[in-house]
């Protein structure tokens, strides 16, 4: 293996940790607002990065917390998305690539990422629903406007989940045989 190659994943590896780490803050954040809102209504005119969710707190709290409950489930899912895909990096052996811990790895990662797909499209359509209701809830859609590309890519991180498995298994055999 070469150095570049040794270079390029430690790099990867130090990507995914600052995205798990952003992510886990956004989190976090997304987490206290919503608690300091139910004591301090007026927050909700500034939510974190600007969010104003004002006029739908005061109107209807229910859906509110439905909304907000969503922004947090999406941002939480994508935060473990990236602490798995650490993980990949932190197992990673590119000597012998096919291993059981990786194997899972991926099929996590594809089923969480289809999770984020479904629950952003479930929210999108939620958020279109307060909208035809007549409330202002654009700024929420910053959180899951690119949940059709977390479907296609789980999509895609399946498949790459499936090859593995059978990569495993011709490893495996292989290693039988020698």
């Amino acid at each position: 293996m070469s150095t570049r190659t040794d270079f390029l994943i430690k790099f990867l590896q130090v990507i995914s940790w600052i995205t798990f780490i952003g992510l886990s803050i956004q989190t976090g954040a997304l987490i206290f607002n919503f608690i300091f809102t139910q004591f301090n209504p007026a927050a909700a005119k500034d939510l974190y990065l600007g969010m104003d969710l004002s006029e739908l707190f005061g109107q209807n709290e229910i859906y509110f917390g439905f909304l907000f409950s969503f922004i947090i489930v999406v941002t939480a899912i994508k935060a473990y998305l990236f602490f798995l895909i650490t993980q990949i990096f932190s197992s990673l052996n590119l000597v012998k690539p096919f291993s059981e811990k990786v194997s899972k790895l991926i099929s996590q990662i594809s089923y969480y990422t289809f999770s984020i797909g479904l629950i952003g499209a479930i929210a999108h359509r939620y958020a279109q629903s307060l909208v035809k209701r007549g409330y202002d809830v654009d700024s929420a859609g910053q959180f899951w406007n690119d949940y059709s590309a977390f479907l296609m890519m789980a999509a895609v991180v399946f498949v790459i989940a499936q090859i593995f498995k059978k990569g495993l298994e011709m490893q495996s055999e292989n290693d039988l045989t020698v």
